[in-house]
């Protein structure tokens, strides 16, 4: 059986936009082929981070970064993960040379224009640690699209982006995934004043409590 590892790179905790992300893809992912672990990042991590979440990146085939876009770039948590890993590897310790894939969580309505520079970062993430880049699915107004994903055809293409990821883990191809960038149909207009309505209530989403849970990793 095939080793997956999920990575949350949101300290949001249960109200992450980038959650609902992640078990959008996990529910796509069967269960039956593979073994699933679920890293969570932590902003009160003074020591590096516990060996067995390290392992656990190092015996992965394929790993799944999912965060919010902060600055332009990457998490401070994740970047802390990312480094740790680094030096584990730096260490000796035997690592897989996983498939990497990317789902950035953009507040952006136009991804296209702002995920550049965390992509960026991640292609030479993959090269410092020998790991295999095969794509990025970035996704616009992102805590917009979780209130709003269950409306038919307001994000044409995060479907199939999804789709695409797991065919590419199970027979990854020689050619590199294109990345994709979604955008709402939604006028801009109207996604600002959902944004501001959530925003005044004090969460971007609301928690399924209903959802499938994963096996989960947490520090």
């Amino acid at each position: 059986m095939r080793n997956i590892c999920l990575v949350n790179g949101s300290l949001r905790g249960k109200n992450a936009a980038s959650l609902e992300f992640l078990k959008d893809i996990d529910r796509r992912i069967p269960g039956s082929e593979y073994s699933k672990t679920v890293i969570t990042v932590s902003a009160k991590v003074n020591e590096q981070y516990p060996e067995s979440i390290l392992k656990s990146l190092a015996g992965a085939d394929a790993i799944i970064f999912i965060f919010p876009l902060h600055n332009y770039g990457l998490p401070g948590a994740l970047m802390r993960l990312l480094e740790d890993y680094h030096q584990y590897v730096q260490h000796g310790n035997i690592h897989q040379e996983s498939s990497v894939y990317v789902i950035i969580n953009c507040a952006f309505p136009r991804p296209e224009r702002t995920c550049g520079e965390a992509i960026r970062v991640m292609h030479n993430v993959c090269r410092r640690l020998t790991l295999k880049w095969r794509g990025a699915l970035c996704i616009g107004t992102g805590p917009v699209v979780v209130m709003t994903k269950k409306i038919p055809f307001l994000y044409p293409g995060l479907k199939k982006a999804y789709s695409e990821i797991i065919s590419d883990i199970r027979a990854p191809d020689e050619k590199i995934l294109t990345d994709y960038f979604i955008k709402p149909i939604l006028p801009e207009s109207v996604i600002a004043a959902i944004k501001r309505y959530y925003e005044k209530k004090g969460k971007m989403i609301v928690p399924d409590n209903k959802s499938r849970q994963v096996k989960t990793v947490l520090h």
